[in-house]
Parts: C-alpha cells; sequence; structure tokens
C-alpha cells in the first residue's frame, strides 16, 4: 500500500496556518487565568478608589454589574491580546481567523471552571459565564487583530 504524499504536502501549511491560532487562544487563555485569579481583589481596589465599597453589600443587587466589569477588565483585554498576536502572524481572511482564539481559550477556560466546579451549568449561568465572555473576548480579538493590519485593512 503506497502513501499519497501530495495530499500530505497539501496539509502542511494548513497546519502551519493554525499555530497561531493556536497560541493566540493559549494566550488568551493565559491572560484570563490570570486576571481572574486576581479579580476581587481587582473588583477592591476598584470600588475602594472610587469610594463605593459599600456596594459589595449588595451583592446579589449588583450582580449584573459585576458581569460586565468582567468582562471589561478580564475578557475584552485577553481577546485583545489573544487577537493581537493572531492578527500580527495572519494578514489574510481575519474576518473569520479572529473567531477562533477567543472560541479555543473560552472553551479551555470554561473546561477548566467547569472541571473545579467554579462555573454554574445552569442556562442563565452558562450564559454569563460562556456566552458573555465569548462575545467580550471576541471584540477584544477583533480590535486586536485589526490593530496589527490597520493600514492593510479597506474601507466599506
Amino acid at each position: 500500500m503506497e502513501i499519497d504524499l501530495s495530499k500530505l504536502r497539501e496539509s502542511i501549511p494548513k497546519l502551519r496556518e493554525s499555530v497561531p491560532i493556536i497560541l493566540g487562544g493559549a494566550i488568551y487563555f493565559l491572560t484570563a487565568f490570570t486576571l481572574l485569579s486576581m479579580w476581587q481583589w481587582i473588583i477592591y481596589a476598584l470600588f475602594r478608589t472610587f469610594g463605593i465599597f459599600g456596594l459589595l453589600t449588595f451583592i446579589e443587587e449588583i450582580r449584573p454589574a459585576l458581569v460586565l466589569f468582567m468582562i471589561a477588565i478580564i475578557h475584552l483585554p485577553s481577546g485583545f491580546l489573544g487577537g493581537l498576536y493572531a492578527g500580527y502572524k495572519m494578514k489574510e481572511n481575519l474576518r473569520i481567523i479572529l473567531i477562533y482564539p477567543s472560541v479555543i481559550g473560552v472553551t479551555a477556560l470554561a473546561i477548566l471552571q467547569i472541571a473545579f466546579g467554579a462555573i454554574d451549568l445552569s442556562l442563565e449561568g452558562l450564559g454569563r459565564e460562556v456566552f458573555l465572555p465569548l462575545l467580550g473576548s471576541i471584540l477584544g480579538s477583533y480590535l486586536g487583530g485589526y490593530t496589527m493590519n490597520w493600514e492593510t485593512e479597506e474601507e466599506f
């Protein structure tokens, strides 16, 4: 039985193209994991600085605001850094490619949170802890990816 090397050669560039996407997802994951480990300290410092520390006594009432803070402080910058790397390495098809680092990073983060029981598996919990971070990270990824390719993009 003979092996067809032409098919193998065609798949090698595709593998090389996927490495920046996977590394962009890893950058997102590591940044988000680091920021999540400091999340309580960041909120404490932020609320203390603005003199609104007492709001934390009403934690159930301010939970939607905390979710928005989490997206702005953790997932948007993490997506930006992952997209920045992927946009630096990849120059073509950015509209499609920049989604993948965010999906890879959020999926890895969700798997880690599920493994440690730190995620609510209800429909509302998945929306708050998976879907909204995914949207924030995709937005950050596009901002980072197009920052690296600003001059080459055409206006519509």
